[in-house]
């Protein structure tokens, strides 16, 4: 049976899966730490909450809803990644560096060549750099 929790408090995710898949405890070469970076920015009504290294984006109707959505939306797609078998290799189709001890994002300059960084990041558009610590279960 899948255990799961999401601690908001720390804004961390912890995933765990059954004893066959991956599984995760307190012992740090067990599972990833990372950062992953989001923005947070007005585009008409809502907040928008983006994650260029991911292309995982959100709204609310205000900054902790479109914060909460997020963090939601993140969990379903590391959930369904790990269901699928496909976590690691979507990762570094999208950039990241993935070895049996790290997890590396993808480099600023590699992400600001996305036609929706540029426009966030060199247009006048209001918004919030977050960088929240994540962990995923090490590879089995």
């Amino acid at each position: 049976m899948k255990k799961k929790l999401f601690c908001r408090i720390r804004n961390c995710l912890y995933l765990c899966k059954s004893k066959n898949a991956l599984i995760m405890n307190n012992r740090t070469n067990e599972e990833y730490r990372f950062a992953i970076e989001y923005y947070v920015f007005r585009e008409g009504d809502n907040l928008i909450a983006y994650c260029p290294s991911l292309d995982i984006s959100t709204s609310g109707k205000d900054y902790g809803d479109a914060v909460k959505n997020f963090y939601e939306r993140f969990q379903i797609y590391v959930e369904t990644c790990l269901e699928m078998g496909t976590l690691w290799d979507d990762l570094r189709d999208h950039g990241w560096k993935v070895t049996e001890k790290k997890l590396t994002p993808p480099s600023f300059s590699r992400l600001v060549r996305k036609p929706e960084v540029s426009r966030l990041l060199g247009g006048h558009i209001n918004y919030e750099k977050v960088s929240a610590p994540m962990r995923i279960a090490a590879m089995a």
